[in-house]
């Protein structure tokens, strides 16, 4: 049998109604929205962490010692990218695949202009194990996978400054690691990049890894590897397993600490959805406060009536809490349910979102925790009752024959 304080404030919510509809309408609006916005921002910001981690790091990353701090001479902190290496990297426990990548700066030559450029190579078919998004950046033209042993694939700018056009040939001029100048030709079959997605660098080139090793004299060398996990998730779990098994001679680095920009684009999207969620629930327990404050300065005769027939004064601050507190859980279930329900529909249909000047739309699938719901709750029903505790103090420091002398 339910406590008679809450019997009676689950009545004195339901007297007046008009005024408690709007009061949970706001609480039901606030709660919905913030449900729903969190859960697709958690879907977009994970689609996010998969197209880097897909399509661009790997979950993890090796190289030689000292070389993410390295500022020139890349080329001479090497490391094996022989199938023994890559072995033992797939040999440790959550690993999926790995594979082998050389970045090097050099002149790209075509149609007699030439101009700087960063090439990246690697290995067709292994890149896709690791990657498996990668190809979605090729917009045009053909992938390394589909194309012969000498091609590469440049950035719309890169080919554009050349002049040089899909099947013509271009050539690589670069130091090998000995500091010898070297240059290599390779067929220009695709162009890489979205249109309305600007890349790190403009001028970009892909190259085989077999093509950049002989260009740069670096046989069964690379200056990185790229690992896949089974669940990228747990890239700082396998992190030390891996170092472990590689030894001090090489530094083993989370897609986290190659791409720190991702988690400051998420962290910015936290506080400003926070921010929003914030004053969506503000104006939700200012509408609380205001029915509350008007419950009191209505029912002046009744406090005054309850407290001469010995309710105490503790009761009354304990009724009008609880009637706020269960205006606020009320309408935080509801609007919980409510983006709940959108959450779990579109987290399983998914959400297609074309954006303007990319041919890859983005797919977002929402999701929600049931620690978030279960937080919104009781911040909305603390916060109600927060929001009502001026109103209730003052109908509790009423003296009774003020209130019942009050027309």
């Amino acid at each position: 049998m339910l406590p008679p304080l809450f019997r009676i404030a689950f009545r004195n919510v339901l007297r007046n109604r008009r005024r408690s509809l709007i009061t949970f309408s706001a609480v039901f609006l606030a709660l919905g929205v913030m449900v729903s916005i969190r859960g697709f921002l958690n879907g977009l910001q994970a689609t996010i962490r998969e197209s880097v981690v897909l399509g661009q790091t790997g979950a993890l990353q090796v190289h030689r010692t000292g070389f993410l701090k390295s500022v020139s001479a890349t080329l001479e902190l090497s490391i094996p990218s022989d199938e023994a290496f890559l072995n033992k990297i797939t040999a440790v426990p959550g690993v999926k695949a790995a594979t082998a990548r050389i970045m090097f700066g050099g002149m790209a030559n075509a149609n007699d202009t030439s101009t700087a450029a960063l090439f990246n190579a690697m290995d067709p078919v292994r890149e896709l194990l690791v990657c498996p998004r990668r190809n979605e950046m090729i917009y045009r033209g053909k992938s390394l996978k589909d194309s012969p042993p000498a091609s590469g694939v440049l950035s719309p700018e890169l080919a554009a400054n050349l002049g040089v056009k899909f099947g013509q040939r271009a050539t690589i001029l670069t130091s090998d690691r000995d500091g010898v100048m070297n240059a290599l030709d390779f067929n220009f079959v695709g162009e890489y990049g979205q249109p309305g997605l600007p890349l790190p660098d403009k001028k970009l080139g892909f190259v085989p890894l077999a093509l950049a090793q002989e260009l740069l004299r670096m046989e069964g060398r690379a200056t990185e590897i790229a690992v896949a996990l089974h669940r990228f998730d747990d890239a700082e779990k396998v992190k030390p397993v891996l170092q472990a098994a590689l030894g001090p001679e090489y530094e083993v680095s989370t897609w986290h600490d190659v791409a720190s920009y991702v988690d400051d684009a998420i962290a910015t999207q936290n506080f400003i959805l926070n921010l929003i969620a914030g004053l969506f629930l503000f104006v939700a327990l200012l509408g609380i406060a205001n029915t509350m404050l008007m419950s009191v300065l209505e029912r002046t005769r009744e406090i005054g009536t309850m407290m001469s027939v010995g309710v105490r004064r503790h009761q009354i601050l304990t009724l009008f809490l609880l009637e706020a507190s269960l205006l606020g859980l009320a309408g935080g279930i509801l609007g919980a349910f409510a983006g709940g329900g959108f959450v779990f529909y579109y987290g399983y249909k998914g959400m297609v979102l074309p954006i303007p000047g990319m041919l890859v739309p983005l797919h977002v699938f929402p999701v929600i925790s049931a620690s978030y719901i279960l937080f919104i709750l009781a911040l909305a029903a603390g916060g109600a009752a927060l929001a009502a505790l001026w109103p209730s103090v003052r109908a509790s420091k009423l003296r009774p024959v003020e209130a019942l002398s009050a027309v």
